[in-house]
């Protein structure tokens, strides 16, 4: 009898942790992680700047390479650095919103909580570049309800990823994060990067060369969307 009723709370444990933690299970909030093409396309995607020093480095060689991505910004980051938020835009960059502070206990937040950060990061940018983002990607990657009611009461449309480079991992190479991107390549892929990381100006140097030796090109989130009625 013990077993009967401890294993279907297991699974129902491991079922809500899932959902949660996964941002591609669609379980409270519909989520784009890629696009759906036999193309061979990638979409570069940047979490938490913009910081003082990577993120114009990274600048730099996406404008060396002529290619456009995504930063989500962290709301009090846009507050200290709007000049480079500027930047990012007046470059042909898409920015969205990543939560105003991003705080660790962001998944435990009440309902008001979670609204302030979307609103206040919104805000922070809409005061910089005179327009609100569209696009929501959560901190962790982690929805719940409360998440994903407030996303969609907002209008967001969120974005994950479906290659998560892990590059903020401690003592982890360039070259390792590189070769782990280039081998988990597919048509359509999301890539998700970090703009304050150490070096993310020298991983983009490796990176890019190679994602085009094997054929692939760069677009960015607005052409996964073109066909979509959502404002970028």
């Amino acid at each position: 009898m013990y077993w009967l009723i401890v294993i279907p709370v297991l699974a129902l444990t491991a079922f809500l942790v899932w959902a949660s933690s996964d941002i591609g299970s669609n379980i409270y909030l519909k989520t784009v992680c890629s696009k759906e093409t036999d193309e061979k396309v990638v979409s570069l995607t940047f979490d938490d700047g913009p910081d003082r020093d990577m993120t114009p480095r990274v600048l730099d060689v996406l404008k060396e390479y002529g290619i456009r991505a995504t930063f989500f910004l962290i709301g009090k980051n846009a507050d200290k650095y709007p000049d480079i938020v500027k930047r990012i835009v007046a470059e042909g960059h898409i920015v969205a919103n990543h939560t105003y502070s991003h705080k660790g206990t962001f998944p435990l937040s009440s309902h008001s909580c979670v609204r302030k950060e979307l609103t206040d990061c919104n805000n922070s940018i809409k005061a910089i570049i005179g327009k609100k983002p569209r696009l929501f990607r959560p901190p962790f990657g982690v929805t719940n309800p409360i998440i994903g009611k407030e996303a969609r009461n907002a209008g967001f449309q969120t974005i994950g990823w479906s290659i998560r480079s892990l590059d903020t991992i401690e003592g982890r190479s360039r070259k390792e994060v590189c070769d782990s991107i280039v081998a988990n390549l597919h048509p359509g892929a999301i890539i998700l990067l970090h703009d304050r990381c150490k070096d993310a100006d020298i991983l983009l140097h490796n990176l890019i060369p190679s994602i085009i030796e094997r054929g692939y090109s760069f677009i960015p989130i607005d052409e996964i969307f073109k066909d979509e009625t959502y404002e970028i």
